[in-house]
């Protein structure tokens, strides 16, 4: 039997010429050359310029040169480059990659003042940036398809927070507040290739750049933006996943005691004594938690899945698609993980396919009209209904043993939650879930799930972000 996600898979393979998605082919130099600023190192006194033929310019026009490398300094009011002293603010620039420690970058180095020491600014365009993501937030060895709609949204999520950390100088970090860059440490030829084939590429909704985000797994659906961050955003929706999968983080299972419980709730100004019990008080339409209802022996609180989360730590609970339960032992059915594994290495299993299910033929040979997909879509338990249509426009009978369901097939590769916990009063609270990440956006896993099912960079954003348009 067909299952829910893969009739989504197939409605959009056969409707992609009817995509809510614009592509233009025209290359925009604009923004493939728009100049981004990397703080690389944050208020250091000292470090290293690396690099072949570095030449050092200071505020006032002073130059100095080295062949291959130097040790720099904070020295008095300025910065000691071997036996010169230099005014800041220190631009640094090599005849190919100029570095700081043991990471080269593209572009220019900037040594600026701050406070007592000086923070490492590396300036570059665009495009170059995107190459030291790439392959650090995806996997280089993932379908080309998948690894250009990331850099869509490398590229989008820059150009619209640009000046994110104006104060100190810089556009962007170079960890998780930002996008984990490496520079040229982290450049490939396979994510340079679809890099270079989405130049100048941005994501738009209405004419403006759209606020683009993106997380490992969704563990069967996506989030919505007002339950996790707030706001309202028409594209940053509840989507559930039209390819099964299965990940590194399909099930994963967190125990944490009393008291860590107890400090979490503390730490979001939550002091309601001793934790006596957490349970997922609201959800959202895929089953995600939204809300938890937490008692303690002062009082209880309802306070917001993902704040609880992100005070626990994003690794400790990897996702809000959890259930809680009170107990110490963990169900056989969702083995605790010794340690997370890296999204971005461990292939899925293959998807399940349809091949052989009667609907999908009949799908496939064009029985049924736009609207009577989209219907099939939003009421699987409409199978029966429909096979008899199919049979009945292809002149035959339906076989006795494709008899109306009177319960939907659920998605065979969806992972399931462990059964609760018996209320054995341990001093433990069990978390039990599916995914990683806040699940807003696009999921890395799920965007390979759909190119490995030979969909393109525009159906699987199409996805993610429903009514943006691809621009350049």
């Amino acid at each position: 039997m067909i299952s829910r996600k893969n009739l989504f898979a197939i409605f959009l393979t056969a409707f992609a010429a009817v995509s809510c998605f614009t592509e233009f082919t025209p290359k925009s130099e604009a923004v493939s050359n728009i100049p981004v600023k990397i703080g690389v190192a944050d208020s250091v006194q000292n470090g290293k310029v690396i690099g072949d033929g570095i030449i050092f310019t200071d505020a006032k026009g002073k130059k100095g040169s080295v062949k291959n490398g130097a040790a720099v300094k904070v020295s008095g009011g300025g910065l000691s480059v071997g036996a010169a002293v230099l005014s800041f603010p220190v631009t640094a620039t090599a005849k190919g990659p100029v570095g700081w420690n043991n990471v080269k970058y593209r572009g220019k180095l900037t040594l600026i003042k701050a406070g007592s020491g000086f923070t490492v600014v590396n300036e570059l365009p665009l495009e170059d940036y995107v190459r030291g993501i790439l392959k650090v937030e995806m996997a280089a060895d993932w379908p080309l398809e998948a690894l250009k709609a990331q850099a869509i949204l490398a590229r989008t999520y820059a150009v619209r927070n640009r000046g994110r950390f104006g104060k100190r100088g810089y556009d962007f970090d170079t960890g998780e507040n930002s996008q984990v860059y490496r520079g040229v440490n982290a450049e490939d030829p396979r994510t340079d290739k679809a890099v270079l084939e989405t130049a100048g590429t941005v994501l738009t909704w209405d004419g403006s750049l759209a606020d683009v985000y993106y997380h490992s797994d969704s563990g069967g659906a996506t989030a919505d933006v007002a339950d996790v961050w707030g706001g309202v955003r028409p594209y940053l929706r509840v989507q559930p996943e039209i390819v099964q999968y299965a990940s590194p983080n399909s099930a994963w299972e967190t125990t944490l005691t009393e008291a860590q419980v107890t400090s979490i709730l503390s730490k979001m100004q939550r002091n309601i004594g001793r934790v006596l019990s957490i349970d997922v008080a609201t959800v959202d339409q895929a089953g995600r938690a939204v809300t938890l209802k937490v008692t303690g022996e002062r009082g209880t609180v309802n306070v917001k899945a993902h704040d609880f989360r992100m005070a626990a730590g994003s690794r400790v609970i990897k996702s809000t698609h959890f259930q809680t339960s009170r107990g110490g032992k963990a169900p056989a059915s969702a083995p605790v993980p010794t340690q997370a594994p890296a999204p971005q290495t461990t292939p899925p299993a293959p998807a399940r396919t349809a091949k052989g299910d009667p609907l999908v033929t009949m799908i496939k040979a064009g029985m049924f009209t736009a609207k009577e997909l989209i219907d099939m879509l939003s009421y699987p338990e409409k199978r029966g209904e429909y096979l008899k249509i199919g049979y009945e426009r292809m002149n035959e009978s339906a076989p006795e043993s494709e008899a109306p369901p009177t319960i939907p097939e659920p998605p065979a590769a969806k992972p399931q939650l462990p059964a609760p916990v018996a209320q054995a009063q341990t001093g433990v609270f069990v978390f039990a879930g599916r995914g990683w990440g806040h699940g807003v956006g696009l999921s890395q896993w799920g965007a390979k799930a759909m190119a490995d099912n030979g969909m393109k960079y525009g159906e699987i954003l199409g996805h993610y972000f429903p009514g943006t348009k691809i621009s350049k």
